[in-house]
């Protein structure tokens, strides 16, 4: 199992991986890394997600970007919105083929 899957499983249980990618992809890396636990505390809920919810969310996607390296969470796009061939990889500044499931 891929691990960036394991940790938004240990997480966030129940929230979609695809909602945890996309707010990695919305806030940032560097963003999200320097969250701390008292501002997630701080977070409210709005019309459509609890409180609860959105902090689990940024957890999940806390741990995410601090525990798993770009390919990991690459690999995780991948298996979650079906996207298969190449993807660019800004490191590399090349698009690149990720073989492994």
């Amino acid at each position: 199992m891929l691990k960036a899957r394991e940790i938004c499983n240990k997480e966030a249980k129940g929230i979609p991986y695809v909602m945890i990618i996309s707010y990695i992809l919305e806030k940032g890396q560097d963003q999200i890394t320097q969250i701390t636990d008292e501002q997630i505390e701080a977070v409210e809920g709005n019309a459509l997600m609890t409180a609860d919810f959105c902090r689990a969310l940024i957890r999940a996607a806390r741990a995410v970007v601090r525990e798993c390296d770009q390919t990991d969470i690459i690999r995780l796009i991948k298996a979650e919105w079906c996207c298969s061939g190449e993807v660019y990889d800004p490191d590399l500044d090349q698009f690149v083929t990720d073989t492994e499931d």
